[in-house]
């Protein structure tokens, strides 16, 4: 079998297809863009959240405050996991 090296780390794998990359250094990718995405999501949420506690919960009458809120900590949880998943595919594609 033909072996081509790693695009990363030019380590000699056979079976590579040229211009691939072997298994570690696509773990590596992996956690790299996992951990990145993490970051921007967690800081995008932070936003969302502060801006709808200061802009948008004080608007809401009393008797409703109680489901605002919990519509609000579920959007915010809704846009980090989004959020996460975009930002980990996207930058699995720039780390590669």
């Amino acid at each position: 079998m033909i072996g081509h090296p790693c695009a990363r780390c030019a380590t000699l794998i056979e079976g590579l297809p040229v211009g691939g990359v072997c298994a570690a250094c696509a773990r590596d990718t992996a956690r790299r863009s996992e951990r990145l995405a993490r970051w921007v999501a967690l800081g995008s949420a932070v936003v969302l959240a502060g801006y709808v506690a200061l802009r948008l919960l004080p608007g809401v009458r009393a008797p409703l405050q109680g489901t605002a809120r919990a519509v609000a900590a579920a959007a915010v949880g809704a846009w980090w996991w989004l959020t996460y998943r975009i930002a980990k595919e996207v930058a699995l594609v720039c780390l590669r």
